[in-house]
Parts: C-alpha cells; sequence; structure tokens
C-alpha cells in the first residue's frame, strides 16, 4: 500500500498535503491526544498541522508492521509507531504508540478510511504510559 510506505517519509519531510493524500476525504481519526475524535481531511490537516509545528527537528521516525490484512477492497494494518523529535520549546520528544489503520480500495487507489492510535495506560494513576516499548 502506498500511503503506508509515504507514511514513514511524512515527519521527517513535515510534508502534511502528501499525508492528506492518502485519506479519504470522510475519515474518521482517534488520536492519542486532544480531541475525542477527528472526522474529514480539513480536521485531519489542521491536527497534523499542530503536531508537526511543536517538533523542531524530527530524528527519527519508524512504522513497525506488525500485521496487513486485506479481503476485496477493505484492508487494515496494524503497527507499532516510534518519533525522536527536537521539540520547538525544547526538550526532547521520545515515543512509541500503537495503531490500528482502516483502508479502502477506491478507483484502484488506497485510501485510509479510520485511524485509531493508543498508548497503554496504568489503572492505578490513570496516566498514559508513554515510557513503555514494544
Amino acid at each position: 500500500m502506498d500511503c503506508l510506505a509515504a507514511s514513514n517519509r511524512i515527519p521527517r519531510e513535515s510534508d502534511v498535503e502528501a499525508a492528506i493524500a492518502c485519506y479519504h476525504p470522510q475519515v474518521v481519526s482517534f488520536d492519542v491526544v486532544k480531541n475525542f475524535s477527528y472526522r474529514g481531511t480539513g480536521a485531519l490537516r489542521l491536527r497534523l498541522q499542530e503536531w508537526l509545528g511543536t517538533l523542531a527537528k524530527v530524528i527519527d521516525f519508524e512504522i513497525q508492521v506488525i500485521h496487513v490484512e486485506q479481503e476485496s477492497s477493505i484492508a487494515w494494518c496494524a503497527t507499532e509507531n516510534h518519533v525522536v523529535a527536537e521539540m520547538v520549546q525544547g526538550g526532547k520528544l521520545d515515543m512509541w504508540w500503537r495503531e490500528t489503520t482502516c483502508y479502502i480500495k477506491e478507483s484502484d487507489q488506497w485510501l485510509i478510511r479510520h485511524t485509531h492510535s493508543s498508548v497503554p495506560f496504568d489503572p492505578s494513576t490513570g496516566k498514559a504510559s508513554v515510557d513503555l516499548k514494544p
């Protein structure tokens, strides 16, 4: 899937439009921060611009594919994602998160129709466990 391959480059290049080109116009996205959900490429574009705007320099970004499955014009992919970056306001981000991405094939092109990103949390504190690694 071309979008999966392209996703690995997008944060390094801060190419929001290349990222958005991989999404279905009516995408629904569940992110690890802020809003409960993002709906449509307009909302996703703003979210991606916001996130990339916090990163002064992306040192490393990787997507480790755990599983891909396809049936007809529907596919899904489970990944473990990692980013290491210098932040605009100082400090360093070094974070892993999980993501499930659902694709739909339209006009011979695979588009992302749904994404769900998450990090585990500690039930005793209610806080995200962002220091975990796969």
